[in-house]
């Protein structure tokens, strides 16, 4: 368990990692791509990027599928099923990456039919052929990204995505210099993802020898295993479409492209929000299913009481920080024009706070197969987010969008989410809320210094809110360190961050 719990550690903190230099990166990056491209020409590129989004549904939910059943073989020590499950999945993958290479096609052939300007559909021709190309290529790599995660090597991946991030922005401030527009950032996503299919391939053959690349080793039986998983997976992306990556074509049906751009500042920053709690928390669907596999029924409820305790103290923090910080920040980095953002985050963020904290009982759901339920509420949750955000709109603007998502949201999460989950993983329910109650408060007792020093202090200045978030950082990490942990969860993660240090003491004490 302490190799376990070191791995699980490393690959939050390089999961982490990443996602903060990727929001660092946007951040600093996006004012200087707004203004070389302009409000309109950006928006074209959000909103392409989102109908490119949709191509994730043509993964049929089967990556989820993958890891889930790899990391119970793993957790059951088979290796037989393990290499079965990865060549069946491989050919699935590489078929369904001919699928995406059609429909690109497709939708390129009928861009002129999208819009009336000739010369924005040869832009959309061209975007969405380098970019279809683009998705089709990391297609049979999520096959190679859930046998490193099955024995949780996020590291790597993570590590991977890094890689990746770095080309892209390097490129992407090239191309922008030397005059070129939003088809040169479609060859950069392209181009800055390929080191990264060799990287995924020889390190999968190099951290599991025993995988065999067999096409004979095709398992229709495999296959029906998978799909009947990723069905439920695939109505949850689907749900998601509902519930995220419609906003902005909302926004640009009501309110026009520029208004595009205003509303994905706010969006944006969601985003790495929830970036930021899947890199801490994804790690356990794979924890849950190699439990479940080693029939280790105690030990996953107790992960999943220790992984809720972590992800409602970040997701406080971090939430508090978004809409304490945010209209400062935006000011500052993006201007005062575009502060009619700052309202859009403070709704959206209210909601996914309160998402996210109940992010392991979705990692346990889809962990133990028990996803069902992620589906149905999320496709009804879908329906009513765009149901409420074509109406708000009408009203509110913008604000009316972000209502139309945090107000089934909440409803959701709040009410229906734990009572199930409970019953899933026979937890208590007053048992759970008791204890969710009690972390709860801790956490918003360690919010008060940091309410107290942004009242005071806060302004759009970059140094100001650096300085103002380290002390808060600080003053909150101690207080839940101290309070919202036990003395064995406190033990337990002080030895996987800093195993030396402990061993020293454990040497020095003896």
């Amino acid at each position: 368990m302490p190799n376990s719990a070191r791995k699980l550690v490393t690959g939050s903190t390089m999961r982490l990692t990443t996602t903060v230099a990727t929001a660092l990166v946007s951040i600093l990056l996006m004012p200087f791509v707004v203004h070389s491209l302009g409000d309109r020409m950006y928006g074209i590129w959000t909103l392409v990027a989102t109908f490119v989004g949709y191509y994730g549904i043509l993964d049929l939910g089967l990556s989820s599928a993958i890891t889930r059943y790899l990391a119970r073989a793993a957790g059951a020590a088979d290796t037989a099923t393990a290499n079965q499950l990865f060549n069946t999945a491989l050919r699935i993958f590489s078929g369904l990456a001919l699928l995406v290479v059609l429909v690109s096609g497709i939708i390129a052939a009928l861009s002129g039919r999208l819009t009336r300007d000739p010369e924005d559909a040869a832009l959309l021709f061209r975007i969405v052929l380098v970019l279809g190309v683009s998705v089709a290529i990391s297609f049979p790599l999520r096959v190679f990204t859930g046998v490193l995660e099955s024995h949780l090597r996020f590291d790597l991946t993570a590590s991977f995505d890094l890689l990746s991030l770095i080309l892209r922005s390097g490129l992407t401030v090239v191309v922008l210099l030397a005059g070129y527009s939003v088809v040169g950032l479609a060859w950069v996503t392209f181009l800055s993802g390929l080191p990264a299919v060799a990287l995924y391939v020889y390190f999968t053959h190099r951290e599991m020898p025993f995988l065999r690349l067999e096409w004979g080793q095709w398992s229709q039986t495999t296959a029906r295993s998978l799909f009947s998983y990723s069905v439920y997976s695939l109505v949850a992306q689907l749900a998601d479409l509902l519930r995220f990556r419609l906003d902005a074509v909302v926004v640009a049906a009501y309110l026009g492209f520029s208004a595009v751009t205003h509303y994905r500042i706010g969006s944006t920053l969601l985003q790495y929000f929830m970036l930021l709690m899947s890199s801490l928390m994804g790690v356990f669907p794979s924890v849950f299913s190699r439990q479940e596999g080693a029939s280790d029924f105690e030990g996953l409820k107790k992960t999943f009481y220790f992984a809720t305790k972590v992800s409602t103290g970040v997701a406080c923090f971090v939430g508090f920080g978004l809409i304490a910080w945010g209209k400062a920040f935006i000011g500052r980095w993006m201007g005062p024009q575009y502060l009619d953002a700052y309202p859009v985050l403070v709704v959206l963020v209210s909601g996914m706070t309160v998402s996210l904290i109940q992010g392991p009982s979705i990692s346990l759901l889809y962990g133990t197969s028990r996803h069902k339920f992620v589906a149905l509420f999320n496709s009804i949750e879908g329906i009513a987010n765009l149901v409420l955000s074509l109406i708000f709109v009408r009203y509110f603007g913008m604000l009316g969008v972000a209502l139309g998502t945090m107000v089934p949201m909440l409803i959701s999460k709040v009410v229906v989410q734990p009572i199930y989950v409970c019953r899933v993983a026979q937890i208590e329910y007053w048992d759970y809320m008791r204890r969710m109650g009690s972390t709860l408060l801790v956490a918003l007792g360690g919010l008060v210094i940091p309410f107290l020093v942004t009242q005071r202090f806060s302004q759009p200045d970059y140094r100001v809110l650096f300085a103002i978030g380290t002390l808060s950082l600080v003053s909150y990490g101690l207080t839940f360190w101290k309070f919202g942990l036990s003395s064995s969860e406190a033990q337990t993660l002080g030895g996987a961050i800093w195993p030396r240090l402990l061993a020293k003491k454990e040497t020095v004490s003896g």
